[in-house]
């Protein structure tokens, strides 16, 4: 353990796990994204798209223990974008996230993505390895 870890795990409990830990760095990552990102500007076109995606993926990497994120933004739920007052903001409903992370020898495998039939975005944990 590094000297910067061993300083933020002062802040833990000391009965909190690496399965906790793993999941909290997950949620947390999803969080910041649908927060910082849903409303930012954008036009239903495929080279936008793909550069608000990898932005997305290469900016929350930088969290701790994130290995891997995993962005996609739904083409079909945007405007059409053709003119140019016609673009959309990203919305919950237009975005899937995917975001492995791992403490310790943990590995979490949390999403997000819109549901119909509950009219939310939700984060939700697809798969723990232990």
């Amino acid at each position: 353990m590094n000297k910067f870890e061993q300083e933020a795990k002062k802040y833990f409990s000391n009965n909190v796990t690496d399965r906790d830990r793993a999941i909290f760095e997950g949620a947390i990552t999803l969080g910041a994204i649908f927060h910082q990102f849903i409303g930012t500007p954008i036009k239903n076109d495929p080279k936008t798209i793909e550069s608000l995606e990898k932005s997305i993926e290469l900016s929350m990497s930088c969290q701790p223990y994130i290995e891997k994120i995993t962005a996609k933004i739904i083409p079909s739920r945007l405007k059409s974008g053709e003119h140019i007052y016609d673009y959309s903001e990203l919305r919950g409903e237009n975005l899937i996230l995917e975001v492995i992370s791992k403490y310790g020898n943990v590995r979490v495998h949390s999403g997000m993505k819109y549901i119909d039939e509950l009219d939310f975005p939700l984060m939700y944990i697809e798969k723990i390895e232990e």
